[in-house]
């Protein structure tokens, strides 16, 4: 304490911070606390019909009972000005909101299609005289339902005083019946947690600012150099997320889909998740079950935070470039033998042009990810070969690495597994050293045990049922293959796809620093009589360049069926791009990088230093013309996702096989009988709830949900079990009984062995934490 006093005593600035925070803070804690309650009692605040100008009463009327705004332009009224109907300006607390809105829309009134792909108008929220204080994406008040439901934000400090609802009239019907604004006490939590935080930082930088000073700082400063090193290569990468918006990439709307609907069966109960009831416009999807999302929790537990999805999706990017960094940091430190290696190595890797594309150009969450954790393997076969007797030290990261490729992105796996599996061969007389396999055994069983809560429902859900994935014929990749030119340039044309020929192609090249790196690998292969090349540097220089070859359009991908059969062809087929081997290429090439400059360091020290700063400065370039080159791109706010955006399955390879992504614009039930009457339908929290009215004999339903297995239906008063099976499209379909009156809930189950897949990932993950902590103990 006394020392904490001399300090502020010495640096005024620095007092005069904290005491500015600890203002703040005890502003806000009062605040949250005193006036409103973390958990009190939430704001609301409802619009009626009533309270909309109407400037269009040609069109336009609210009812009898003035409980709806009626619009309906019969009449052929035309204007050159957007027909909209705003609210009076209203006042509202800072805070997250929960905005529903109760409405009828038909586009076509003539031949209604209750289809989320029609609608008669929308709704947007705004302020005239703070507008940057309301942040709420447009709602599209679509034909196929009657309530609607998104999120809006006040800005903290902002005093609200005319919040205005615009309605957006398009044509056909729209009736609006109201709106309700429903506040989230959690984010009162959120809001404060992320205050403390900010200060947290501010407070870490000014105790750098002031307190690490001179002599007595010298150490501190010593000791901080690496994380700090580490935090600005992250940062650096990170830069376009420092924005009010997303950058658009080619699979970003899938991805956010996944985390909202991740978002939703978490709030449902259901963990871990296996299938997503939101999603395809309520039909339900077993993404979950077939591309792990376990990484994914992160983003998804800051958006039932109420953060919006842009921010759970930027900190999601943030955490995982971070671990990108230091596992990199971890492998290039270890092979380079060098602190100074693994920071440059962690900067290749890291800043790499083929990363930031899957990062922003692609949106490709599952392959970003999975580069994250290359480095881990990396790190866990060079230890094992480096090592005559490996140990837990030595071969888990080898175990974790591949555990997370698993459930992160099995495309990846699949590609890494035929590296090792090369690499295994070609070392084969090391590999078969009695202390080097069991390292391998150990490994692969731990990896195995860790993912075993993902792989056997997915194993078993992929056997039973037919999905689309299983059932295509095998690819032919070869067109989408990389030209040399495109390879080799140092910088790449920025935004684009992929498909025949280069001229709307993003950038897929190694970049301008591996190109220069490789150059020097190959300086140095041509000095093999003159140097002694370490066994790693030729190992690392060939696979390498075997995943580059494999990436090009010359290698012969298209002939593999004729040659192997469609079996293997269309297994080998499912990286469906050839470039996807550049993540491959990219780690290796780092590796070689390094190698070769501690190589040529040992002979020329000069060229140690020269290197070092040559492809340190290269990097920064290549990252710097990347992110020029991503600012034209085009962008969207992200709020949240609209109900069409659920519909937002990629290419709906885990759809069942035969079913289409088309028929999910309609999300009504169908009865098979005149005299069997609908009287509702509606899911919540997971569960679907029927109502049906049978006054004739035994009828059959059609629900708009995939029978993907393992529902239940039964009568929420009885719990009787009511039968069904699959029909068109592959929804479910209940045989209702004669006379039968009342609600079934439909509702998904995991099955019971399950969970002990479950309890055998934590119980390895437990084991493994353990072991660690024991040896850590024993070292210290």
């Amino acid at each position: 304490m006394q020392h904490l006093v001399s300090l502020l005593r010495k640096n005024k600035l620095f007092a005069a911070l904290l005491a500015v925070e600890l203002a703040v803070t005890v502003w806000l804690a009062v605040t949250v606390w005193l006036a409103a309650g973390l958990f009190g009692p939430a704001y609301t605040l409802a619009l009626t019909p009533d309270t909309f100008a109407n400037n269009f009463s040609g069109i336009a009327a609210l009812s009898e009972d003035g409980g709806a705004l009626q619009i309906w332009n019969d009449s052929g009224f035309t204007t050159d000005k957007e027909i909209t109907f705003s609210s009076a300006g209203t006042a509202l607390p800072s805070g997250a909101y929960e905005v529903t809105v109760d409405y009828f829309s038909c586009q076509t009134p003539d031949a209604p299609t209750f289809s989320v792909q029609q609608s008669a108008g929308s709704l947007t929220f705004s302020s005239e005289k703070t507008p940057s204080a309301v942040q709420a994406d447009a709602l599209t008040l679509d034909d196929g339902h009657r309530t609607v439901s998104t999120r809006l934000w006040v800005s903290s400090g902002a005093r609200l005083q005319d919040l205005t609802a615009t309605l957006h009239y398009g044509e056909g019907q729209l009736y609006l019946y109201g709106i309700r604004f429903t506040e989230q006490p959690i984010y009162r939590l959120t809001r404060l947690v992320c205050f403390v935080f900010f200060f947290a930082v501010v407070d870490f930088l000014g105790w750098l600012l002031f307190a690490c000073t001179g002599a007595q700082g010298a150490p501190r400063r010593r000791a901080l150099r690496l994380p700090l090193a580490l935090l600005g290569i992250t940062v650096l990468a990170c830069l376009p997320l420092f924005s009010d918006h997303l950058y658009f990439g080619h699979d970003l709307r899938y991805h956010l889909q996944r985390i909202t609907a991740m978002a939703a069966e978490l709030s449902y109960g259901q963990f871990p998740v296996r299938i997503t009831t939101t999603t395809l416009n309520g039909y339900g999807y077993i993404n979950p079950l077939c591309y792990c999302e376990l990484f994914l929790l992160l983003p998804a537990l800051l958006y039932n935070a109420w953060l919006p999805l842009r921010t759970c999706y930027q900190v999601y990017i943030f955490g995982v470039t971070l671990a990108a960094c230091g596992f990199s940091y971890l492998c290039f430190a270890r092979i380079s033998g060098s602190r100074r290696g693994g920071v440059l190595g962690a900067a290749l890797y890291t800043l790499s042009t083929y990363r930031l594309v899957c990062v922003y150009f692609r949106a490709a969450v599952g392959e970003y990810t999975a580069m994250s954790f290359l480095p881990l393997v990396l790190l866990g076969v060079y230890e094992i070969y480096t090592c005559e007797k490996p140990r837990f030290a030595q071969w888990a990261p080898l175990a974790f690495g591949m555990a997370a490729l698993v459930q992160s992105h099995l495309i990846s796996t699949e590609l890494t597994g035929a590296f090792l599996l090369l690499f295994c061969l070609l070392r084969l007389r090391q590999t078969l050293r009695p202390a080097r396999l069991l390292a391998w055994c150990k490994a692969a069983l731990l990896a195995f045990g860790l993912s075993a809560w993902f792989l056997f429902p997915f194993i078993s859900t992929s056997l039973s049922v037919p999905l689309q994935v299983n059932e295509g014929l095998p690819g032919k990749p070869q067109s989408e293959g990389l030209t040399l030119m495109q390879l080799l340039n140092p910088f790449g044309p920025g935004f684009g796809g992929t498909s025949s020929g280069t001229s709307t192609d993003m950038s897929l090249t190694l970049g301008l620093p591996l190109v220069l790196g490789v150059a020097l690998v190959v300086f140095c292969l041509f000095r093999r009589d003159r140097w002694e090349l370490p066994p790693a540097l030729r190992l690392t220089a060939g696979l390498g360049t075997l995943a580059v070859i494999l990436s090009l359009q010359i290698f012969p991908w298209d002939f593999l069926e004729s040659w192997v059969g469609s079996g293997i062809a269309k297994l080998t087929g499912t990286f469906q791009y050839p470039w996807r081997f550049l993540a491959l290429a990219t780690l290796l090439f780092c590796a070689a990088t390094l190698l070769a400059l501690r190589l040529a360091g040992q002979h020329r020290p000069q060229m140690l230093r020269l290197g070092t700063f040559v492809l340190a400065a290269c990097t920064v370039l290549s990252v710097s013309v990347f992110q020029m080159q991503l600012l034209t791109c085009s962008e969207l706010t992200g709020n949240t996702i609209s109900r069409d955006d659920t519909r937002d399955v990629g290419l709906g390879e885990y759809m069942i096989d035969g079913c289409s992504i088309y028929e999910t614009i309609w999300a009504q039930p169908k009865p098979g009988s005149e005299e069997l009457t609908l009287t509702g339908y509606e899911k919540k929290q997971g569960v679907a709830y029927l109502s049906v009215e049978n006054a004739g004999g035994d009828a059959d339903i059609s629900v708009p949900i995939f029978n993907y297995g393992h529902y239940t239906a039964a009568d929420t008063a009885t719990g009787t079990a009511v039968p069904f099976t699959s029909g068109e499209n592959a929804r479910i379909v209940l045989t209702i009984p004669a006379g039968y009156n009342g609600t079934i809930a439909i509702a998904w189950h995991s099955p019971l062995w399950w969970r002990g897949c479950e309890l055998l990932s934590l119980l390895c993950a437990a084991g493994s934490l353990l072991c660690w902590l024991v040896r850590r103990r024993a070292r210290s």
